[in-house]
């Protein structure tokens, strides 16, 4: 063997040479494609940031407010609960502070309540001030609202007249009543957002010159409880509370909720949106990124394969694989440094967007909020995720391998599969296509992915539309949430509602009472009853019947799946009396909620049945649903508005919630089409393209350019057909399992809406745009055979 000569490269220079030779030839192709990961990648990294600060507002928010662990309203009346709070057990810190109902002067009766402390506590519930500023503690007229009051008509500037209510003033709510209270006059310098606004956080909040000016005029104290860590702290506290409460009743106990509340709970309808919410965006950012994947390997790929001569050069002169895979990730370096630099610029853009959806309304630091470490780990990862692509191309490109075609096994004679097979004979054109699309390409990917990723998508795609289709009637069809009413009048009077019966322009009429249920364990649970006074009120039957006898319920979605009932089963609960009542469940329905609480967490009795197992009350609270004929909705709120008090129309929160997501649904659904329809495109494409020399040698063997045509034709729709037929059913599946999860969590039904016609546009447009992507190769087929051949 020769001696190398003393001026001839090591294996080590052969590499640079390589490296240098691939990076002078191929530099502007491997820019390109560390552009298009880099942009792609920072998009699927932005989806990354923007799912993350979606994911952690409310948690933040929850913190950066000093959430309190327990809350109550103590009305004036309880002194011996107000004097013995701080130190009741379980108790680590509490604020007090005085609260207020107020008549807000105007053309229409409002009511709304409001607190303030002498002093403010730094630890204990300090809403976020999102618009404004925060009251002036020396001034006596300064008040924040919450975002929701907000809403209704109310912001920075608004004067309030307002005239208190006494706490004597508030128990005659049901029967009539004229304020006797102080006056005062407020006006609005700032709107504030916090997690669990109303109840005993009421959504006017007040400072300490006005709780100085107006002290002991309240109908009593709202409390904010820091509990101590131990793991039973609220049950000892709730005890406590329930027993000083007992012991001293109050004349407005039918109009409080009964025992403390705890916002710290985790509230299902946050979850189940903001679910919603990261499976969209993880959705998103799995196809974007297989996508971008998927292209940019086989660009690497084909630029691996355009060096076949020279890989063959560098064998003969003894390189090794290893080698010639490394000079080709030597060269890919610049290229990677792109990928990485862009794809951080990218995430770092990112940190300007809001969380998705209803989660931007948690969230504590609006604005610009970068996300450095995600920006450095993430341009580092695509960089690195470049470089191997590059290498795991360079290595199967070296490794390459002829097409081998499998032979067909000989079926038994006088088998289905022989009779199908001589059939097939006669079409050799259908037979080929098969078999090439069976044994794939000399390099692609394998066929079984290429169907895979196919059915994937299908099945993406009729899962966010059903989705989608589910979201938007849940939304615009308010009797699926108990919702629907024109007007709805807040503790009503018989003399009312019978004015109303008669008159012609309300088409239906239901009072609902709300109290609560004692459970044999001890737990409360809200129930409701509704009477029809006139017409057929909506009520959302999801299953069985609605209950007629006074041990019957019908249970909200939500409460069957969190406590397993079912039709028939029963529910243990306590008579007035504290004596056992076990009610059955017949049906499940979703249930009006007038406390103003979470959706779904009431029972559905008739009104001797809540009358069995409610505590007794000194005046129900009745609330009126009234349903106006078209076109006089609007002159019989303003008539009654200005002598009755009307509940102002409210979505519900859970509903508002999956209501913002909006659109989002519908964008994945294009997102997957588009990513998906490209990727099965070029997957088509390529793979047409590498079946140039099996083509030509059907030509030469005598196949007609309408025989080449149909060949690639049932090449393409070997894959399209497989995933329609298995993509629509687990699309289908998926969006039927998710949309219960939703639906049940919230407390409505959960029933998909399969929309028809887009499903059905999807099932004939995969495979007719695969046979449109396959008419561009087979295009070529009409050249006579020699020229494929030539370029062989």
């Amino acid at each position: 063997m020769p001696a190398r000569a003393a001026d001839a490269p090591g294996q080590r220079g052969a590499v640079r040479l390589v490296a240098r030779a691939e990076l002078r030839e191929r530099r502007w192709s491997l820019l390109a494609l560390g552009v298009v990961l880099g942009l792609v990648g920072g998009v699927v990294l932005g989806a990354v940031a923007v799912g993350e600060r979606t994911a952690t507002a409310y948690p933040r928010l929850v913190e950066a407010v000093h959430l309190d662990d327990a809350r109550l309203i103590v009305p004036a009346d309880r002194p011996a609960l107000i004097e013995a709070l701080p130190t009741l057990p379980g108790v680590a810190d509490a604020w007090l502070t005085e609260a207020w109902v107020a008549q807000v002067g105007g053309p229409q009766v409002q009511f709304m309540s409001l607190a303030a402390g002498t002093a403010p506590h730094p630890e204990l519930v300090t809403p976020v001030i999102v618009d404004g500023r925060a009251v002036d503690p020396a001034t006596a007229d300064e008040v924040v609202i919450s975002e929701r009051v907000a809403e209704h008509g109310m912001g920075v500037g608004t004067v309030l007249p307002l005239r208190m209510l006494t706490l004597e003033d508030m128990a005659q709510f049901a029967v009539g009543f004229t304020p006797h209270g102080p006056v005062a006059t407020v006006r609005v310098v700032g709107v504030a957002r916090m997690p669990g606004w109303g109840q005993a956080l009421p959504d006017v909040l007040a400072g300490p010159g006005f709780a100085r000016a107006l002290a002991g005029t309240g109908i009593g104290h709202s409390a904010y409880v820091r509990l101590d860590p131990t793991p039973d702290a609220a049950a000892r506290f709730d005890e406590a509370v329930a027993e000083l409460s007992a012991a001293q009743p109050s004349i407005v106990g039918d109009y409080l909720t009964p025992g403390a509340e705890h916002p710290r709970s985790p509230d299902p309808a946050v979850h189940a949106a903001e679910r919603a919410l990261l499976i969209g965006v993880g959705l998103f950012a799995l196809v974007v990124g297989l996508g971008a994947v998927q292209v940019v390997g086989l660009g690497l790929l084909r630029t691996a394969g355009t060096a076949r001569a020279a890989r063959s050069i560098e064998s003969a002169l003894g390189m090794t694989a290893a080698q010639s895979v490394g000079a080709r990730v030597a060269a890919a370096v610049p290229a990677a440094a792109v990928a990485g630099l862009l794809g951080a610029g990218v995430v770092v853009a990112a940190g300007g967007l809001a969380p998705l959806g209803s989660q931007a309304r948690f969230e504590p630091e609006p604005g610009f909020r970068p996300q450095w470490a995600l920006a450095l780990a993430g341009g580092a990862a695509l960089a690195a995720l470049f470089l191997l692509v590059t290498a795991v191309a360079a290595a199967f490109a070296w490794r390459r391998r002829a097409l081998a075609v499998p032979e067909p096994a000989a079926p038994r004679p006088g088998s289905l599969a022989a009779a199908v097979g001589g059939s097939l004979c006669r079409w050799p054109t259908l037979l080929l296509g098969s078999r090439l699309a069976q044994a794939g390409t000399r390099r692609g990917v394998p066929p079984v992915v290429t169907v895979l990723a196919a059915t994937a998508a299908v099945a993406g795609i009729v899962a966010t539309v059903t989705v989608g289709a589910s979201l938007d009637r849940l939304v615009a069809t308010p009797e699926r949430w108990a919702g629907g009413a024109d007007i709805t009048i807040a503790d009503s009077r018989e003399p009312d509602v019978l004015a109303l019966v008669e008159d012609p322009r309300v088409a239906a009429l239901a009072i609902t009472d709300t109290s609560y249920a004692r459970l044999a364990s001890g737990d409360p649970l809200g129930i409701v009853s509704i009477t029809a006074r006139k017409g057929a009120p909506p009520v959302e039957l999801v299953s069985g019947r609605l209950p007629a006898a006074p041990d019957e319920v019908a249970v909200n979605p939500r409460v069957a799946a969190e406590r397993g009932l079912s039709a028939g089963e029963r529910i243990d609960t306590l008579a007035t009396d504290g004596a056992p009542h076990p009610m059955t469940v017949v049906g499940i329905a979703v249930v009006p909620n007038e406390n103003h609480g979470p959706l779904g967490q009431d029972l559905l009795a008739t009104g001797d049945g809540l009358l069995a197992v409610s505590p007794e009350r000194n005046f129900p609270l009745l609330t009126t649903h009234v349903y106006a004929r078209p076109g006089t909705a609007g002159a019989l709120a303003a008539e009654l508005g200005g002598r009755l008090e009307l509940a102002p129309p409210t979505v519900p929160e859970a509903i508002r919630n999956l209501g913002d997501l909006g659109r989002l649904p519908d964008v994945l659904a294009v997102v997957l089409a588009v990513v998906a329809g490209t990727g099965l495109a070029h997957s088509l494409l390529v793979g047409a393209r590498r079946l140039a020399r099996e083509m030509a040698v059907f030509s030469v063997l005598g196949a007609t350019p309408g025989q080449v045509r149909t060949t690639l034709g049932v090449l393409a729709a070997s894959t399209a057909v497989p995933a329609v037929l298995l993509g629509v059913p687990v699309g289908l599946g998926v969006a039927r399992l998710f949309w219960w999860q939703v639906a049940s969590t919230i407390g409505v039904g959960g029933d998909i809406d399969v929309p028809a016609g887009p499903i059905a546009l999807l099932i004939a447009a995969v495979p007719l745009g695969a046979a449109l992507v396959a008419a561009v190769p087979a295009l070529r087929a009409r050249t006579p055979a020699v020229s494929p051949l030539a370029a062989l």
